[in-house]
């Protein structure tokens, strides 16, 4: 096939199949039936004279021609989308452009009733896809590439130049389930002590820093601090405390969303642990992207608290990640 002729709305098809390692879920992503992503893979296969994807047990694996073809095609289809909206501009209430975000658990649960549920009422065909955080490296690299838009919680640093916003600060709190033998309402030092604990490990984010702080309460104390289960998720911390009498230090926010679900109470803490900012983070590369900056907006307007006003879009709102950044 000659390059020339070649259907640029193929490549979407291509970077879908890529993502999602699925025909199916690549047809939802793109607003498609499943026979015409179908029928455009048999194309580019044809043009391209190799399968591009094999499907194994594992998904739509790339062929290593698709793999050598992928950052090229991804970066240029960014290219393209940047190109057109800063000509056009963003249309909110038109679009149907699928932002991504990196967000833990946590942020689903805090984050994303809020904003799908705003989303829904002024951009009904934006789409909004939260994306497990991996390694710092990786993470980085895909805001880089604008394969993800967003980065939104407590994150370590970022090694380039990416911007950020601080929404709010965050604290710890004690949660225990309502109707607690032991605990009412009121957590004291010596119960806390006593207790034993469900700790909340995910994967990411900064909530090891927390954990370490108890730790050290335990150690000044001379107290061996029990703990009963360690969980990953933050659904499994619901079911857990409300149906046992553990203890667990949550962020202020996950314990309001746990609340919402089961019957759990929110205590204030004994002790001291250093409370956290919540930011959004960005790429310098997309900083004037209309759709970046627009979501970036909504998510301000959402859930910033400092200077008791919405966010302006003024620049002192939007500084980078650190001097020189």
């Amino acid at each position: 096939m000659n390059p020339n002729q070649l259907d640029l709305n193929l490549l979407r098809v291509f970077d879908a199949i890529l993502e999602t390692r699925s025909v199916t879920v690549a047809a939802s992503t793109l607003g498609l039936t499943q026979s015409t992503v179908s029928n455009q893979l048999a194309r580019l296969r044809e043009a391209f004279d190799d399968p591009l994807f094999v499907r194994t047990s594992e998904g739509m694996v790339p062929t290593p021609r698709a793999e050598a073809m992928a950052e090229p095609i991804r970066q240029s289809l960014v290219a393209i989308r940047l190109c057109v909206e800063e000509q056009l501009g963003f249309d909110p209430a038109t679009s149907d452009r699928t932002f991504k975000i990196y967000m833990s658990d946590v942020g689903q649960m805090v984050f994303l009733p809020r904003l799908l549920e705003r989303t829904a009422q002024i951009a009904p065909q934006v789409n909004i896809h939260s994306v497990q955080v991996p390694q710092s490296r990786l993470r980085d690299a895909a805001l880089e590439a604008g394969d993800v838009d967003l980065a939104m919680g407590y994150f370590e640093d970022f090694d380039g130049s990416y911007r950020q916003q601080k929404l709010f600060d965050e604290r710890y709190v004690g949660m225990v389930r309502r109707n607690h033998p032991t605990i009412r309402d009121k957590l004291t030092f010596e119960v806390f002590l006593k207790t034993p604990q469900l700790v909340y490990q995910p994967r990411g984010g900064g909530h090891g820093y927390q954990e370490s702080a108890v730790d050290q309460v335990f150690v000044a104390a001379g107290v061996p601090r029990r703990v009963a289960v360690r969980a990953a998720h933050a659904m499994g911390v619901t079911s857990i405390v409300s149906s046992t009498d553990l203890l667990v230090v949550v962020p202020s926010r996950l314990a309001a969303a746990c609340r919402e679900l089961a019957e759990v109470s929110i205590l204030a803490l004994p002790v001291d642990i250093p409370s956290f900012e919540i930011k959004q983070h960005w790429h310098e590369r997309f900083h004037r992207d209309p759709g970046n900056a627009w979501l970036r907006r909504l998510v301000a307007e959402l859930f910033q608290e400092s200077r008791g006003r919405p966010f302006d879009g003024r620049p002192e709102d939007q500084v980078p990640a650190r001097p020189g950044a």
